[in-house]
Formats: C-alpha cells, structure tokens, sequence
C-alpha cells in the first residue's frame, strides 16, 4: 500500500507540475513527492519540513554562489564543500543530504538564476504538500498489528527456547550444552527491543493520524514486559549454569536436573498460555490456568525441599536460586486474566 502510495504521489505531482502547471524543472516535484510518502503521517510531515528546509538551503546555495562566481563547475565544487556537513547534522535528520543533491541538480540541469529559483522553491512546496497529503488522507498507515505480531513471534521464540533447553540439557548435562543455550537466550532477550521498536513505531502511526479513532486494534504493550522478564530470567539461569560447570561444582543429583528442566518446560507451557490468552489465537493450545497453577505450586514444594537440603558448595545452591527467581517472574504470567482488548474495554 505504501509503494502504490508513493508512486502515485509523485504520478500526481508530476501531473500538477509539468502538465497542469507547465513548471520549468517540474522533476522536482514528483521527486519530493515520492520521498514524502513515509511509515506513518508523522514521519512523513516531520520528515516533510526537514527535507523542505535543506532544499531550500541546497536552492539558496546554489543559486546564490553561481550569481557571484558565475561559472557551474567551480560553484558546484565550492557549494558541495560547504554544505556537505550538513547531511550529517542532528538538526536535518536523515534529510540533510537533499541539501546538496539539490545543489546538484540544479547546477547540473543548466545555469541557474532568480527567477527559475521562485519556481523551484514552489516545486518543491508542491512535492512536499502531495506526498504528505497522500500518505495522510489515503489509508493512513498504522502498524499496531505490527507491533502484535512482533510480540506474538517473541513468545514463540521464547517457549521454544525453554522447551528446547529442557529438551537438551535432559540427554546431556555438559559446559558446552549449558553455553550454546545462553546465547540461544541472549539472542531471545535481544529480540525483545525488536518489539519494543515495533511498539513505538505503533504509537508514531498514530500520531497525527486521521484514522487514530478508528484504529480497532488494542494496544498490545502490556503483553510485552512480563514476556520480557521471563527471557531475562531464563538467559540468568542458563547463565548461572554455566558459571557452575565453570566453577568445577559437583553435577547436581538427577532430581534437581529434573527439577530444573521441568521449570523451564512449565515455563514454556505457561508462556504459550499468556500467548494465546492475550491474543486470541487458537494454537498452540493453551494449558488451562488451573493446570499451570497446580504444575507451579508443585514445582515450588519441589524446589523448597530441594533448598532445605543443599549443599552451598554443590551446583544445587547456585541453580535453586535462579530457578526460584524463574518461578517468581510467572507470576505475572499467570496472574493475567484478561486480554488487552478487555483491558481497554
């Protein structure tokens, strides 16, 4: 949609300019125009003022130094040196180098002069006014179905971690299993500012934004924070674990082994349950509340008389910890109830 949506900002533009208004560089029109046809209204009208801004100093730049040096070669060396900085300047954003391509163009197009410089500043006016306009009037652009799927992916990704390094660290309880699933947490854990940047992309969508009050999707940000702490709390467990093998501690006895891998696969159950909870979604199928519940409440007497007995200087000490902390972190999991959509209801 925004593809179609620049290309016919800048068809239009080009029709205004060149067929309806007959303008001398009429190019620059259409080529502002398809620029201006950004990810949301914001941006496009944030972005509009910042790229207007440097082609008129591109503009004044060339025009002005060619009426005093008079010669397009020495002027196009001269203003390029001097407005070069600016495509890297805060001010400008992303949009400081339309300073000096403008600059290019019309030096390169021919001599310019005054009165071809009015012209030009209302081409690019008319640019910015239809690129903006589009993007603003037809189907605006939200994204917060953007940010749901991001976050829906990350819990994916996040049950299948745990499932998996349950899986794993059953058949073999070594340094390098342990270490392979750290940076598989990790990357989960990074993957998380993925979503956070989906979910401010959402709220930029609507600023501005004609269609803001008809946006039917809920905000899906609540569902992130607590997906969020579980995957930290996973990548610090794996992490403890490898400490443990590090360290030269004694293997824990089977019993905590099996403890700890049915954490993470409870974790896993629990997190796909949040999932389809707070989305809606049919599968995977979710355990039902009373069942995670039960598993937890299990999973904590396991762990209680596991602690009463552990030796601190056996990997059974430095593993209860973190898997007690792991526990702690579902209890916002399964203290979730609702929906988002509910919650906004």
């Amino acid at each position: 949609m925004q593809s179609l949506k620049a290309a016919g900002a800048a068809l239009l533009a080009w029709v205004i300019a060149a067929l309806w208004l007959d303008a001398p560089l009429a190019y620059l029109a259409p080529w502002v125009a398809l620029v201006m046809v950004n990810a949301t209204v914001y941006r496009s009208i944030v972005k509009g003022v910042q790229q207007l801004v440097a082609v008129v100093v591109g503009l004044l730049a060339a025009t002005g130094a060619y009426l005093l040096v008079g010669d397009r070669t020495l002027t196009l060396a001269i203003v390029l040196v001097v407005i070069m900085p600016l495509a890297y300047w805060r001010g400008f954003g992303d949009q400081g180098i339309y300073a000096a391509t403008t600059a290019i163009l019309v030096l390169t197009s021919g001599a310019p002069s005054a009165h071809q410089l009015v012209s030009r500043l209302l081409e690019t006016g008319l640019g910015t006014l239809v690129g903006v306009g589009v993007n603003a009037l037809i189907v605006p652009p939200v994204h917060l179905r953007g940010a749901r799927r991001t976050i829906e992916a990350f819990a994916d990704e996040l049950a299948e971690l745990l499932n998996g390094a349950a899986a794993a660290l059953r058949e073999t309880w070594q340094a390098d299993t342990a270490g392979e699933w750290v940076r598989k947490a990790d990357r989960t854990v990074a993957h998380a500012e993925d979503a956070w940047a989906a979910i401010e992309r959402g709220r930029e969508s609507l600023w501005l934004n004609p269609r803001r009050r008809r946006a039917e999707d809920p905000d899906p940000t609540p569902a992130l924070p607590p997906l969020e702490v579980v995957a930290k709390r996973t990548a610090s467990l794996q992490r403890t674990l490898v400490d443990a093998f590090e360290a030269g501690m004694p293997e824990p006895d089977r019993e905590l082994v099996a403890l700890y891998c049915d954490v993470l696969d409870h974790c896993a159950d629990s997190v796909r349950a949040f999932r389809c909870r707070h989305f809606e979604t049919p599968w995977p199928p979710p355990a039902g509340d009373d069942a995670l519940r039960e598993t937890d409440e299990r999973l904590r007497e396991r762990l209680r008389a596991r602690r009463s007995g552990a030796d601190g200087g056996s990997a059974d000490e430095a593993l209860c910890i973190p898997i007690d902390r792991l526990l702690t972190a579902l209890d916002d999991l399964l203290a979730s109830e609702s929906t988002p959509a509910e919650a906004n209801r």
